[in-house]
């Protein structure tokens, strides 16, 4: 009697232990799943920021009339990811890990060095020129890398 004692406290002991086992690994994917969700967040907060300062610069040059400039410098990477950053006529793009963001400008026209109208590609970790010149009646903004 005494060994079927020892081996029903024995069983209980396993399952019990065997399902505490499945909370905590339950528990340790749901904080991990978390932890990573709130790093992509991060990173996709910080695009935004990144490019919302960008878009505020083009505004402000645009604002300031012809002949005013800004220098803007775009970081190495954003927590360590890689990302894209692009301007046209319609605002600021970026993509980081596969997800896209946009920030509005005023309607404008945006040029390269050569002058042409075209989407323009900041590379990370350089410093651009952002200029507003007079064409015609209107006037232009200029993006350059600076030396």
């Amino acid at each position: 009697m005494i060994g079927c004692e020892k081996g029903v406290l024995t069983t209980d002991f396993l399952v019990s232990f065997l399902c505490l086992s499945f909370i905590v690994s339950y528990l340790m994917v749901t904080a991990s799943y978390r932890m990573d969700y709130a790093n992509e967040e991060r990173i996709l907060t910080d695009l935004r920021v990144l490019m919302d300062e960008l878009a505020g610069k083009i505004n402000l040059v645009l604002a300031g009339g012809p002949g005013h400039e800004v220098i803007f410098t775009t970081p190495t990477s954003i927590h360590g990811s890689r990302y894209q950053l692009w301007v046209n006529s319609t605002g600021v793009y970026g993509m980081v890990n596969g997800r896209y963001g946009r920030s509005l400008i005023y309607p404008t026209t945006v040029v390269d060095s050569s002058g042409n109208p075209r989407r323009i590609m900041l590379r990370p970790g350089l410093t651009y020129s952002i200029k507003n010149l007079k064409r015609g009646n209107g006037t232009i903004i200029m993006i350059t890398e600076a030396k």
